[in-house]
């Protein structure tokens, strides 16, 4: 029983519909006040954090969407559920980077990926969320550049203070301003590429999610490995 702690971009299909079972099994028991599992450590680390759960599964399902699979088992937020309004309570049961090397010893024997690339280097996992962060606020990407500045390159296995500051940046709320700034950076990929029927159409669109999901369809069409490893297609759409 595993929820992990990584973006789900990361997980290959196996894991990702695999975890999703085991958020629903994980929220029916908390909820339901059922003892089977109930002292399993992954169990009780959700407990007093049951909304972050399904905001978990709600990122989940948001990457499983991306990749073509249907969804119909919402689950719900509730402020009655005790311990749902907590916040900061949340601990691992193995850090990120951790997470990191048991995937890349799973899915070596298996030969599985996900939709991401498992990252090697601290500098990999920035490249991956750095739209993600520039959406929360320039000067946070700003931030992570300067501490990355000058700096030797780790293998993610050493990475945990690098991981845990970008992570910090993406429990906060994406804002609006910022999201813009993030889909014109993005777009300037396309300037020498875009047909002019696409630039007319990506300029006629007024909605920022549809924007991006035009930016992820040419990000296909031009083959562009960069954007399309890159979790904001995922963070951009609300979880809540």
């Amino acid at each position: 029983m595993r929820v992990w702690d990584i973006h789900p971009g990361y997980l290959s299909n196996r894991s990702l519909l695999g975890e999703h079972v085991e958020i629903h099994a994980l929220y029916s028991i908390i909820t339901g006040g059922k003892n089977g599992y109930s002292r399993h450590p992954e169990t009780k680390r959700w407990i007093e954090n049951i909304n972050q759960l399904v905001s978990r599964h709600n990122l989940v399902v948001i990457e499983m969407l991306l990749r073509d699979f249907k969804h119909n088992s919402p689950l719900q937020f509730s402020e009655n559920i005790q311990g749902s309004c907590r916040i900061n309570t949340l601990y691992y049961i193995n850090l990120p980077a951790d997470q990191f090397t048991i995937l890349h010893r799973k899915y070596s024997l298996k030969e599985e990926t996900g939709r991401i690339p498992l990252p090697k280097y601290g500098i990999d996992f920035w490249a991956h969320h750095k739209y993600s962060v520039m959406a929360r606020g320039y000067q946070y990407y700003k931030d992570i550049q300067k501490y990355l500045r000058d700096r030797l390159i780790y293998p993610i296995e050493q990475e945990n203070v690098l991981i845990d500051r970008i992570l910090s940046y993406l429990k906060m709320e994406i804002i609006e301003k910022a999201l813009d700034n993030v889909i014109l950076h993005l777009w300037g990929y396309f300037k020498n590429r875009a047909t002019p029927e696409e630039r007319k159409c990506f300029l006629n669109i007024s909605n920022s999610l549809k924007k991006m999901d035009m930016i992820l369809v040419m990000a296909k069409k031009y083959q562009l490995h960069y954007l399309l490893h890159s979790t904001i297609f995922v963070d951009s759409l609300p979880r809540r």
